[in-house]
């Protein structure tokens, strides 16, 4: 082996190691819903839908938005539940044009069958994602499954148009675990889920830009405990669609108008059905300061439920001398616009009345990119929100499971920073690395926010080379509240990591081991509710 070789290996062993030894737990969602930077160019053609696809995620018993890549958009905290995150979510997808089928066994019953193929022909590409997953229940007689089917298609028109289309439905079923001194082994959920989605952007014969998007999501769930004879059915069902429209108006300068609308509406056998009415009426321009910078700013009108709202938004790309850039950002918006997220998280969650909450929220970062395209980067972000949401838990004996009520703060504050690298030991070798420092509190009071860390840290890893794929994922959250009806208690810090590796065998077959929680430290992500443990899964995989 050259020298040169022999370092290398070292610098890659080194890496891993580190990588795997830092904080604890797992990607998932962040305190903050997180976007991704847009950059105008020249002329309006260069503004471009994300073509990245809606991804179901087939971890058991949660949905979350993908991770963020640069600029958070900060909204309100996600109530995270208490049974799983998406992890590896990519770990059986290729690039390539292919049929795959995978299959696995594993410690607690767990099993999997996953069926991949993606295909393109003639200006179209598809793909399609076929999951049974399945295990033994946790301190319950219920046992965790699902079964999903994901389906998406996009066609390009030779750089004129781009259109993207997607469905999913899925079935899946898990146990509400209660508290360690009050167990509710009878309690489960089941829920039924029915999405399909429609977006695509066009540049018109005038040289106008125009994009557009609908969906439709169905949502039914059976909330059950038998032993106590109780049982409850809830459904969302929601629409959204909007468009922008961006036109050249000068050399420098473009129009802007966009529209938003949504409608939810919530049902439950045992209380008082939900409705609301989301629109969002944006006018603005894109402006080109210099070659360097480009300011969009612009107004908006809201209205959400009984609440309307007029506010100014504005935001800076200010591209530095090479390789940096600064993003500054304000916007307003009104929150609690997700009777799924806030009716049905993968919690049991008992209605009460609902008010939309007041958002103002400041950003920058300051983004450093090598000629390699590794990315270092500082985030801060201030957001004040009124009526704010906070869910306190508690065990209701005649349901006989934990249950979760939620509360209205008349002003939440979160302000923080985040450090984040995104790079490569080598060409093999990927590290994401994301530390984020924060202060959540209930502004009248100075109480922490309920579950809602000061401190997360995040560390991602893959590596691949030859035969061999490493996926590494491990979160850690210090300094956590928990509020309960009976008080507010400090939580554990909470830490999990999860760890896959594939072995290709020849062109056609492959092994993997995939392990939930690698270290056995996942105790407790909510207050007094214990976790599973290590899960560890074993299985083949044929490409074809």
């Amino acid at each position: 082996m050259k020298p040169g070789g022999t370092q290398m290996h070292i610098r890659k062993i080194i890496a891993m190691a580190i990588a795997m030894s830092l904080g604890s737990g797992a990607y998932a969602a962040d305190t903050f819903d997180m976007g991704k930077v847009q950059v105008i160019g020249k002329d309006a053609q260069s503004e471009k839908i994300d073509p990245s696809k809606q991804k179901i995620s087939f971890d058991m018993g949660e949905r979350t938005a993908p991770m963020p890549e640069l600029v958070p958009e900060i909204g309100p905290a996600v109530y995270r539940p208490m049974t799983e995150k998406p992890v590896l979510e990519n770990f059986h997808r290729e690039e390539k044009d292919e049929i795959s089928a995978s299959a696995g066994l594993g410690t607690n019953g767990a099993r999997e069958l996953i069926i991949n193929g993606k295909g393109t022909k003639e200006g179209y590409t598809g793909d399609i994602v076929i999951k049974r997953e399945s295990r033994d229940g946790f301190k319950s007689f219920v046992d965790t499954s699902k079964t999903g089917l994901e389906a998406n298609i996009a066609s390009t028109g030779e750089g004129s148009y781009t259109l993207l289309a997607g469905g999913e439905y899925s079935v899946e079923e898990y146990a509400q675990r209660g508290t360690k001194k009050t167990p509710s082994p009878d309690a489960g959920i089941e829920n039924s889920t029915s999405r399909i989605w429609v977006n695509g952007n066009s540049t018109l014969e005038d040289g106008a830009f125009f994009k557009g998007y609908a969906s439709m999501d169905s949502l039914s769930r059976t909330i059950s405990n038998p032993a106590l004879a109780f049982s409850e059915d809830q459904t969302v069902f929601s629409m959204t669609a909007g468009a922008s429209y961006l036109k050249k108006l000068g050399n420098k300068i473009k129009g802007r108008a966009e529209v938003d609308l949504k409608s939810d509406k919530f049902t439950v056998t045992a209380g008082s059905d939900r409705e609301l009415t989301k629109t969002v009426l944006r006018l603005g321009a894109d402006y080109e300061v210099s070659q360097k910078a480009d300011a969009k700013f612009g107004f908006k009108h809201m209205s959400l439920m009984d609440r309307d709202a007029n506010a100014p938004y504005a935001s800076l790309d200010y591209r530095l001398s090479e390789p940096w850039q600064l993003v500054l950002g304000y916007e307003e918006d009104l929150g609690n616009d997700s009777l799924e997220k806030i009716f049905m998280p993968a919690h049991y969650v008992e209605g009460n009345a609902l008010e939309a909450s007041r958002q103002k929220t400041m950003k920058g970062s300051l983004n450093y990119r090598t000629d390699k395209g590794d990315i270092f980067g500082v985030d801060l972000f201030s957001q004040k929100e009124q009526d704010a949401i906070e869910f306190v838990d508690r065990y209701v004996p005649g349901k006989g499971m934990l249950a979760s009520n939620f509360q209205f703060l008349d002003e939440a504050k979160r302000r923080g920073m985040a450090l984040r690298g995104n790079f490569k030991i080598e060409d093999h070798f990927k590290v994401n690395i994301k530390s984020t420092f924060q202060k959540p509190e209930d502004e009248n009071t100075g109480r922490k926010l309920s579950y809602e860390p000061k401190r997360i840290l995040d560390v991602g890893l893959n590596y691949t080379e030859g035969k061999v794929m490493v996926d590494f994922s491990r979160r850690a959250e210090f300094d956590r509240s928990a509020v309960t009806n009976l008080g507010t208690f400090g939580a554990d810090d909470y830490s999990r990591s999860d760890l896959a590796v594939r072995y290709r065998l020849n062109d056609r077959f492959s092994t993997y081991l995939k392990i939930k929680d690698l270290y056995d430290e996942a105790k407790s992500l909510r207050y007094d509710v214990p976790e599973e443990g290590r899960v560890s899964l074993a299985g083949v995989e044929a490409h074809f």
